[in-house]
């Protein structure tokens, strides 16, 4: 597939944040979207972190996007078609035994 020869909007760099963009703007009707990336998708530094879907962030609105984004991650697969192979895994105080709370700042 060729460049195309005009777009709306050009993304450049197809890593977890680019495409993040183009598949948000398309979902909100801008379709006509240009990613561009010099060699394939997620190539660069995104595989890295690939899994690594945190819920717990340093603020709410970290933490809430955090959450969007692992439901976004479970429903991906019947939206497009494509697996993503997402797996949850929850931790419990059961399951770490050298677990304590952290001490009230003083």
């Amino acid at each position: 597939m060729g460049l195309p020869s005009h777009a709306n909007v050009v993304i450049i760099g197809g890593g977890v944040a680019g495409c993040s963009i183009a598949y948000h703007l398309t979902r909100i009707g801008i379709t006509d979207v240009a990613l561009l990336e010099r060699r394939q998708l997620t190539c660069g530094t995104t595989w890295h972190a690939a899994g690594l879907v945190g819920q717990l962030r340093a603020t709410r609105n970290l933490t809430e996007l955090a959450k969007y984004t692992a439901d976004l991650y479970h429903s991906l697969e019947a939206e497009t078609g494509q697996a993503t192979d997402l797996v949850s895994v929850k931790i419990s105080r059961p399951s770490m035994p050298h677990w304590r709370p952290m001490p009230e700042p003083l």
